[in-house]
């Protein structure tokens, strides 16, 4: 069953069931007048206890959509609960998440009058113990749990029996398609049956995937779709799945101008009055933020600029306060978070304005949400993602046909400006996919050896490098739209120097590319390159040592002089001889054999994946002749 919202989202005082009178405080105080067109399709419905499945941009209120009628029905209660009973259960599938949500709830509950009925506890995991969250719940008694699957699943099952759920009035699961696509089915089906049956459930997402169709099977009653859509006003009647306040580009350059490019986007926003002040930059890899902290928070262009990193690896503590000094920095100050997609997903930062990704998400599906982290409740945004110039520019095409709307920016060149290094319409080329053409640059260099002049100050740093590095290929050669994001079809040298790296990793990557010319070792004596870490420098030098006097005591045997030896002797060893011939010729055989079903796999699978770009150029070839108008839209729908 669905139920479309109402385009017109009216006053909270305007609801068939009105609000509490403290609720209705509350959001006052928070400056929400009147409702967002989700809020207010799905809050009637869950206050009349139908479940409902709510899919809808990033930044569309959906959070007050459940967090409202959750307090509502625990403050409507006839009994208020008792004991160890709980009335709400909230699943997440990030601690940031988690948080943010308890923070938002946390606004209504303090000083409330009621507060021992809508009491708060936050489970995650990380920080505490599970030993220590039963402990606190004993000695709290919350009625409202908010939590990551992992540690919400143990508390339910491994505390014998100490969480009441018989009273249970609602379960919520935010962003559940990320739930699932991390891997938690097993957690929430676990948790669904530590739940009564007599319960409203809701889920709530941006974007909805089949395996969320089997979760509303297998939890839901008679569930009531709420779907709310953006219209694209520059093309009529069609819909766009991030909301109109945000404004999404894209910027061409090669593999060596991509964090200059970046670099120079901060810069630029900076020096305009107007600009924005708070970013967030993708990245691919843990391993690359680690990197590009150290890189970008020296650079002396980016001086003025707070950073922060946040990514999966990081203890539980540290990501708690990388997240909230970020977040509490007063707008004044120009700051970046640089960050992995754990940071992608229902985070609603206020002040953010800016998103910038220097690499495209693996999951197609995360694009649209890493740009909602700005442009959120109506607030205007903008976002950014870089491609490296050639068979990435097919990416646009790709983000088109999946209704997001995006436009080119120019490439900006050292004092700012901007260079259109667009192909001009009905140029010829020899690549029809090309879009743009190349930038002498002539500061590549130079920031190159910035970043090289920092990797020099510490042994670590250039680990970091090579590590990132590393981690960047194996992310890169398992990209999910891999007729796109070809390794093959990347200068891996160049990128080498963009990363600023001394020397070149040994890398299966980079033998298959024989033409390395772009790429300039620097001159560096690895002997006396130091950490600055006085016990790993210790280390190094300890093993160095051993290395070195183990060199020097190696001395190549001098051959024995030959002796008479008997007949029979001699006999013995012809006939050793030709078994351990026998025995190279049988395993020399073998890895023949071995390489051969090698390269017929190969072999393989470049056919499979020659297919599969076959039937996507088709695709392009039609979506071309559909943009020109050279095939009606309709037809081309039916197509694909």
């Amino acid at each position: 069953m669905a139920a479309p919202p109402p385009t017109h989202a009216g006053s909270w005082r305007s609801l068939e069931t009105p609000l509490s009178d403290s609720i209705l405080s509350t959001l006052d105080n928070m400056g929400f007048d009147t409702m967002t067109p989700v809020q207010s399709g799905a809050i009637p419905l869950f206050m009349k206890n139908k479940d409902v499945v709510v899919e809808a941009v990033t930044g569309s209120g959906k959070t007050l959509s459940f967090v409202v009628p959750i307090l509502e029905k625990l403050l409507r209660r006839e009994e208020p609960l008792k004991n160890h009973e709980i009335g709400a259960v909230i699943i997440t599938p990030t601690r940031e998440l988690a948080q943010q949500i308890h923070s938002v709830f946390q606004l209504f509950v303090q000083d409330h009058e009621r507060e021992d009925d809508i009491r708060l506890a936050l489970y995650i995991g990380g920080s505490t113990s599970l030993a220590e969250d039963i402990s606190s719940f004993k000695k709290e008694h919350p009625r409202i749990l908010i939590g990551t699957p992992g540690r919400l699943e143990e508390l339910l099952t491994k505390s014998g029996q100490l969480v009441n759920t018989k009273e249970l009035e609602v379960l919520v699961m935010d962003e559940a398609d990320r739930l699932l696509d991390m891997g938690f089915s097993k957690q929430i089906s676990s948790i669904i049956a530590q739940l009564p049956k007599q319960r409203r459930t809701g889920l709530f997402s941006a974007t909805m995937t089949d395996a969320i169709s089997e979760l509303i099977r297998a939890g839901l009653r008679n569930p009531v779709r709420i779907v709310v859509k953006v219209e694209d006003l520059a093309n009529k009647g069609a819909v766009q799945r991030t909301p109109a306040t945000l404004d999404i580009d894209y910027l061409v350059c090669d593999a060596d101008q991509k964090l200059l490019q970046t670099a120079r986007i901060l810069e630029a926003e900076l020096a305009d009055e107007g600009g924005s002040r708070k970013f967030i930059v993708y990245f691919a890899t843990c391993a690359m933020v680690d990197y590009f902290y150290k890189i970008l928070s020296r650079l002396p262009s980016l001086k003025p600029f707070s950073f922060h990193s946040l990514h999966g690896q990081m203890d539980t503590k540290r990501r708690s306060a990388t997240y909230t000094s970020f977040t509490e920095l007063s707008p004044a100050i120009p700051a970046v978070l640089l960050c992995t997609d754990v940071a992608s997903r229902g985070l609603d930062i206020s002040d953010l304005d800016y998103v910038i990704q220097l690499d495209p998400p693996q999951d197609p599906k995360a694009f649209s949400h890493r740009c909602g982290r700005a442009g959120r409740a109506g607030r205007k945004g903008r976002a950014t993602v870089i491609l490296v110039r050639g068979r990435e520019e097919v990416y646009i095409d790709f983000l088109k046909l999946r209704k997001i709307p995006i436009q080119r920016r120019s490439y900006i060149m050292p004092d700012l400006t901007l260079f259109d290094n667009s192909i001009a319409a009905g140029e010829d080329q020899d690549d029809d996919r090309a879009t743009s053409v190349e930038v002498k640059d002539g500061s590549v260099s130079d920031f190159v050896q910035q970043m090289r002049a920092i990797v020099k100050t510490d042994r670590d740093i250039s680990d970091r490098a090579i590590k990132a590095f590393v981690s960047w290929a194996r992310a890169y050669s398992k990209h999910e739209a891999s007729y796109i994001f070809r390794i093959k079809d990347l200068d891996l040298s160049r990128l080498a120097m963009g990363f600023g790296l001394l020397k070149l990793p040994k890398m299966p990557e980079l033998k298959a590319q024989k033409d390395q010319n772009q790429f300039v070792e620097e001159e560096i004596d690895w002997d006396t390159f130091k950490y600055t870490d006085k016990m790993r420098e210790a280390k190094r030098l300890r093993e160095l040592k051993e290395y070195q006097e183990k060199q020097a005591a190696f001395k190549p045997q001098q051959p024995k002089k030959k002796t008479n030896t008997a007949w029979s002797e001699k006999t013995d060893a012809k006939e050793r001889k030709l078994v351990r011939k026998e025995k190279k010729q049988a395993k020399k055989e073998f890895l023949k054999k071995q390489a051969q079903e090698e390269v017929e796999q190969k072999k393989r699978q470049l056919e499979e994946e020659e297919e599969d770009w076959d039937d996507f150029a088709e695709e392009e070839r039609m979506f071309k002749k559909a943009r020109k108008g050279k095939l009606d839209k309709s037809a081309f729908a039916e197509m694909f």
